[in-house]
């Protein structure tokens, strides 16, 4: 699926890196194919993406249509 293709992308692209530099944890509300809520972890030693709720208390929450988010990330 495209929604779930697109994190586990994210997913293998995070790297200690980007968790020290960027220090935030993103939260997608999506709708459409694939709704729900999704999230990005750059912020915790876990550094994980999926479907769910974050680990922690999201900086960031993003409300927008699966369609929009693969676009967003293609």
């Amino acid at each position: 699926s495209p929604i779930a293709e697109t994190f586990r992308v994210i997913q293998g692209a995070m790297s200690e890196e980007y968790v020290r530099t960027t220090q935030g944890v993103y939260q997608f509300e999506l709708s459409g194919d694939e709704g729900g809520t999704w999230y990005i972890d750059l912020k915790t030693e876990s550094r994980s993406a999926g479907f769910g709720k974050p680990p922690v208390t999201a900086d960031v929450v993003m409300s927008m249509s699966s369609t929009d988010f693969v676009k967003m990330f293609t």
